[in-house]
């Protein structure tokens, strides 16, 4: 997040709303454009978070893609015949970046 546009970019690139990031991020919508606009100094730490936050909700879409092309090609799975673990996709309590499975 070297300027300001930087996470914003990415947000928009990637059709990230502030409500999906705050949540994997666990911060405030108003936190995240605070940091945006440059009002806020992005720490390393909160560089790390973000980043987490962004492919925890990027990882999630991929899963929940491969989730509804397998079910599309192996009806099966739709009808609950094939086992595919729920991924949440956000952070555990503590910004470990890790996702949360189940």
């Amino acid at each position: 997040m070297g300027s300001k546009t930087n996470l914003r970019a990415l947000r928009y690139r990637h059709h990230i709303t502030f409500a999906q990031l705050a949540s994997c991020a666990g911060l405030s919508g108003q936190y995240i454009s605070r940091v945006e606009l440059g009002e806020i100094t992005a720490t390393s730490r909160l560089e790390v978070q973000m980043s987490a936050a962004l492919e925890a909700v990027i990882s999630k879409r991929r899963a929940e893609l491969q989730g509804a092309q397998c079910r599309r090609h192996h009806p099966a799975a739709e009808r609950g015949g094939g086992h595919r673990p729920a991924v949440s996709g956000c952070l555990r309590a503590g910004g470990a970046g890790t996702p949360v499975y189940g």
